[in-house]
This record gives C-alpha cells, sequence and structure tokens, in this order.
C-alpha cells in the first residue's frame, strides 16, 4: 500500500460498513473506529518515511496528527461507553 493512501483508498470498506444492517451506534463506533485506523495505519509509514529522509519538520508534523486522531478517538470510546455501557471497539491494544 502506498504511503500517501487517502480517506477515499477506505471509501469502498466505509460504505460497506454504513449500508450495514447494524444498529446505528455499533455502526457509527464501527465506522469510526476502521477510519480513523486506516489514517492512523498511514501515517505511521508516513513518519517511517520522513524519518528515512531525515525530514525532522515532517516527524513532527505526522506526529501530532497521529496523537491528535489517538486522543480523538480516546474521546470517542469514553463518550460511547458512557451512552452505550460498551466499548466502542473489543480491542484495547487499538490505538
Amino acid at each position: 500500500m502506498p504511503t500517501n493512501a487517502s480517506e477515499a483508498d477506505f471509501e469502498p470498506e466505509l460504505n460497506a460498513i454504513l449500508a450495514s444492517r447494524l444498529p446505528d451506534m455499533p455502526r457509527l463506533a464501527r465506522a469510526f473506529d476502521g477510519l480513523t485506523s486506516f489514517i492512523i495505519e498511514g501515517t505511521e509509514r508516513q513518519i517511517d518515511l520522513a524519518r528515512a529522509m531525515r525530514d525532522e519538520q515532517e516527524v513532527v508534523k505526522q506526529q501530532i496528527k497521529m496523537e491528535t486522531l489517538k486522543h480523538a478517538r480516546g474521546i470517542f470510546q469514553t463518550c460511547y461507553r458512557g451512552v452505550t455501557g460498551k466499548a466502542a471497539w473489543n480491542d484495547p491494544a487499538k490505538r
């Protein structure tokens, strides 16, 4: 997969999640988890590439992006758990 993968590359999977027959809240959680995980994975590759190219400014930029998404995932997880009493996604090792 190229290091410059975009959200459009995740669009078919996102559309399948959104069209699924899951209830709204689990569908929302699955879509948010899938899309943010996809973006974080791409960002990790961008960080690796920037490090290989010794572009510290780009490394910092991508790290900020990644940590912001991880924080947003934590906020979503807290809100989802507060509303439903369940975790938004089951893998505790996920960002």
